[in-house]
């Protein structure tokens, strides 16, 4: 699995809906960017579905 966030799509400023919702805790914020621990995540597509950007997509 991969996640692959599109960081001129993301407004980890003044959104950050995928940290606020992931049960798995995988976000974070380092600099004012969102970034992501894959080995957490269970695929569960939360985060993907709440981004109102478009800016995160789950592979498999």
């Amino acid at each position: 699995m991969e996640i692959n966030i599109d960081y001129e799509k993301c407004d980890s400023l003044n959104c950050l809906e995928c940290l606020d919702l992931c049960p798995m805790d995988v976000f974070d914020v380092e600099d004012n960017t969102v970034v992501f621990d894959v080995l957490k995540c269970v695929g569960c597509l939360a985060c993907q579905e709440v981004c109102d950007y478009d800016a995160i997509r789950i592979i498999y």
